[in-house]
């Protein structure tokens, strides 16, 4: 029976102790482990964060190279298309295109008006540019579809910008005054703006 009996002890010892080292692992080890799982976690969701933040980053940079290489693009077949011309055959041109519209629309155009070829704002370039003002007259049917081919660069190549337009009523209808400029290449320009820097 003491055999028994000291078979019991050292169950009831190891029980005990097994016990103690239960209650320590839930104590100290089980709360560490569950902290480490929530750094985890939280490094994980921080990372994630992070690589969408890069991610939209770069989408964003992807957009912007995008839009400066069909900007370029199109910078470069502008100044591709723009004529190398006196401004004479630029000026003829412009008439030809203005006088088209006008009869296509039935708009009267009077007091044309060329300004001097002028380099001025195009410094360190070889364009320059050549204002045009006229006055249109006409119904404003005739005098909007007027203006919108005017606008429109699909069907003319001719570098042009609407620079003002005011419309107004007149004693013969409506009466639309524009100022255009034009653009056109010049070889010696850049050469000159050389000149003058050195």
């Amino acid at each position: 029976m003491s055999s028994s009996l000291r078979n019991s002890t050292i169950r009831l010892a190891a029980g005990c102790a097994l016990l103690a080292l239960s209650v320590g692992v839930m104590l100290f080890v089980l709360p560490n482990a569950a902290q480490q799982k929530r750094q985890q976690v939280n490094a994980s969701a921080k990372a994630k964060k992070y690589l969408e933040d890069q991610d939209t980053a770069l989408l964003d940079l992807k957009a912007r190279e995008k839009t400066y290489t069909e900007s370029n693009k199109r910078k470069e077949e502008l100044l591709g298309n723009m004529p190398n011309q006196n401004a004479g055959v630029l000026q003829w041109e412009l008439s030809r295109k203005l006088y088209e519209l006008a009869q296509k629309n039935n708009v009267r155009l009077q007091a044309m008006k060329y300004g001097v070829p002028t380099r001025e704002g195009s410094k360190g370039t070889d364009l320059e540019v050549l204002d045009v003002e006229f006055t249109a007259t006409g119904v404003y049917q005739g005098l909007k579809p007027f203006m919108l081919g005017l606008e429109d660069t699909r069907e003319s190549k001719l570098p042009f910008a609407v620079v003002n337009a005011k419309l107004e009523e007149s004693s013969d209808g409506a009466r639309l005054s524009v100022t255009l400029r034009a653009f056109r290449r010049t070889e010696g320009a850049l050469a000159d703006d050389k000149k003058e820097g050195s």
